[in-house]
């Protein structure tokens, strides 16, 4: 099940949408989320350069232990700001890329992949599972996990880790999907 779940915004859209860094802090899903990512993140050692260009509040990047970080975001605040697609152009190779929620947030997934394959050894992803329905108003995709797997294997990456989160709260009713690659 993949889906187009709404049309691309305009880019004087998206800088109103995406004007601050997002803050996980509020959200207890966003909590076990984050600190199931940094976890994640331990099959990857050693690190020594790691990129989050959509870092929101820089909890996962900040928590890895790395000699290097490159942080950015499509909101101000950070040395790499603005769109994904543009930032990730001017980093060099790193060992492990966090792209965490933010895959379902672009308009050509697809691509963003096989760009990010171009710069890292390994890959972090995390995105909603089965999302079909347009409740968030930031989410451009929802899919499944069997279409991620393509889609990273289709981008050269090979799945080593999966991992599910599932939370069902008065908000929100997700399944993260968790990947880990080389």
């Amino acid at each position: 099940m993949r889906k187009r779940l709404r049309p691309k915004y305009s880019e004087e859209e998206l800088k109103e949408i995406y004007k601050t860094p997002h803050e996980h802090k509020f959200w207890i899903d966003h909590i076990q989320r984050v600190e199931s990512t940094i976890a994640l993140s331990t099959w990857f050692y050693p690190i020594l350069k790691v990129a989050d260009l959509s870092c929101g509040d820089g909890q996962i990047v900040d928590s890895i232990n790395a000699e290097t970080r490159y942080k950015g975001d499509f909101a101000s605040g950070y040395d790499y700001t603005g769109p994904i697609e543009q930032t990730l152009e001017l980093i060099p190779m790193v060992d492990l890329f966090i792209l965490s929620e933010t895959i379902e947030h672009v308009d050509d997934p697809d691509t963003l992949l096989k760009e990010i394959r171009k710069k890292t050894k390994h890959l972090i992803l995390t995105t909603p599972k089965d999302e079909n329905d347009d409740s968030n108003p930031e989410h451009y995709w929802g899919w499944g996990k069997e279409d991620m797997k393509e889609m990273l294997i289709g981008a050269n990456f090979s799945p080593k880790v999966y991992q599910e989160l599932e939370f069902f709260d008065s908000q929100f009713c997700y399944t993260y999907q968790m990947w880990g690659c080389s």
